[in-house]
């Protein structure tokens, strides 16, 4: 079988002062994520949760980063997705605070953002038939109403799934057995690697379900072509407003969830494609990279 490379050749773009502040503003507002490291591979995650200009230097407060480890005087690496799109710079930890569950660091001058010279992902719609299913708590007396199925059905795309489909689903995996307090709900996958995926959802689906997520870890189950995979400590990592054609003028969000690398999802991935997916550490690559800066 012939097989191409989709591991992207790295290159880390340098971002002046006034785009690292843009960035960081950004982060700050939608309360991010963003992961750290002193020496790869051990890495942490907090949130970003302020951010002050102070005689031209950029202070960042990053909350909830519960590591049980000193790092006050350390300078450490950062990467953080604006947009799907990866930066990483470097700091100095000013402050521990809170037990070492808040931080403030003293961030470098220069931002970095990835230019990848190939795509890394496959593009699932809408040649492969791939799904994205999870449980979530239905809401007490609470009717969801999910997008006009008429509208949307040349995507295949479906949201409240009804008891024949469910019964289907769950001959799959036991995994999506549902409680009384539970739903199920799917999403067609438009682009999947071993550790992440993309689909489209609506506002309703958004704003009752997914939003309820961002804050936690979860289990999703996948079925690609029939087969199933089930996904651990999934974690929605961007929702970007989506206005298209293909969804008949209907306000739409792309939603990334990234989870635990799937070695048996790589296997099919470059099984089903003829693809060979080779796995970049981007962290261990920009920590290389900036010791030559």
């Amino acid at each position: 079988m012939a097989s191409n490379s989709l591991r992207a050749k790295i290159n880390f773009i340098k971002l002046n002062q006034e785009e690292l502040s843009a960035k960081i503003a950004l982060l700050v507002s939608d309360g991010s994520r963003i992961i750290f490291w002193k020496t790869a591979p051990r890495y942490y995650e907090g949130k970003a949760a302020s951010f002050e200009l102070r005689q031209k230097k950029t202070y960042l407060t990053i909350g909830d980063c519960n590591i049980h480890l000193r790092l006050v005087g350390e300078r450490i690496c950062f990467n953080f997705t604006v947009n799907d799109i990866d930066y990483f710079l470097r700091g100095q930890v000013m402050e521990q605070l809170e037990d070492n569950l808040q931080m403030i660091v003293e961030l470098e001058e220069h931002c970095f953002r990835v230019e990848k010279r190939s795509r890394e992902r496959l593009l699932t719609y809408p040649v492969y038939e791939v799904y994205a299913y999870l449980k979530y708590q239905k809401a007490p007396d609470t009717n969801v109403v999910f997008f006009n199925k008429k509208e949307q059905k040349n995507r295949d795309f479906f949201s409240e799934i009804d008891n024949i489909q469910k019964n289907k689903i769950r001959a799959l995996s036991d995994e999506l057995h549902v409680e009384d307090t539970e739903d199920l709900i799917g999403f067609r996958v438009e682009d999947i690697s071993s550790s992440g995926l993309s689909f489209f959802a609506n506002t309703k689906e958004k704003e009752n379900i997914l939003d309820a997520l961002e804050e936690n870890k979860f289990s999703l189950m996948l079925n690609f072509e029939m087969q199933v995979f089930n996904l651990e400590e999934a974690h929605v990592v961007y929702k970007i407003s989506y206005i298209n054609s293909q969804f008949s003028g209907v306000p739409m969000y792309k939603i990334g969830i990234t989870f635990k690398s799937s070695p048996s999802l790589k296997r099919k991935i470059e099984d089903i494609s003829g693809i060979t997916v080779d796995l970049v550490d981007y962290q261990k690559e920009f920590e290389e990279f900036i010791k030559n800066e």
